[in-house]
């Protein structure tokens, strides 16, 4: 039997308007700027990725990721996609910091490999779906009356 290996490497620019401006301390912020990365491998699969870089926070941009996930893309080439800790210490010791970037990486191929299983990713991690998954959801800064309608919306 033949080993399963990374074929290709997509990255992709994700550019998505948002439906109103969304501000903050830092600006108007008006479409998120994501990466989209897709690991390719022998045996037909597809892992999907994304990443939303944001300079103020992580010091990254859509560019900079971008260009980078394309030359960390061309290192995985012919790897086994499913030992992910031997490929993210690979990506660890060829890039520093980065995080947003690495992390598409990280999900493309725990995806990759939750399809070569056939299962969902939580179940493939032992997780369940009957639980409540908590999160937030920051709001605009703006015209009080407009804020707390979205705060009661939200």
């Amino acid at each position: 039997m033949q080993k399963t290996v990374i074929t290709k490497v997509e990255v992709v620019k994700l550019n998505i308007p948002y439906k109103e401006p969304f501000v903050i301390s830092l600006g108007v912020i008006s479409e998120a700027t994501n990466v989209v990365v897709r690991i390719h491998s022998s045996d037909g699969l597809t892992g999907t990725g994304e990443c939303a870089p944001f300079v103020f926070i992580v010091g990254e941009t859509q560019e900079t990721v971008f260009e980078l996930a394309r030359q960390v893309g061309k290192m995985l080439l012919g790897k086994d996609p499913y030992a992910i800790g031997e490929r993210l210490h690979e990506i660890d010791r060829a890039v520093k910091g980065n995080p947003t970037m690495k992390s598409a990486f990280d999900m493309a191929l725990y995806d990759l490999l939750a399809l070569s299983a056939d299962m969902p990713l939580y179940q493939l991690l032992g997780g369940s779906n009957n639980r409540e998954i908590h999160t937030d959801m920051t709001i605009s800064i703006g015209d009080p009356a407009k804020v707390a309608r979205d705060a009661l919306e939200f």
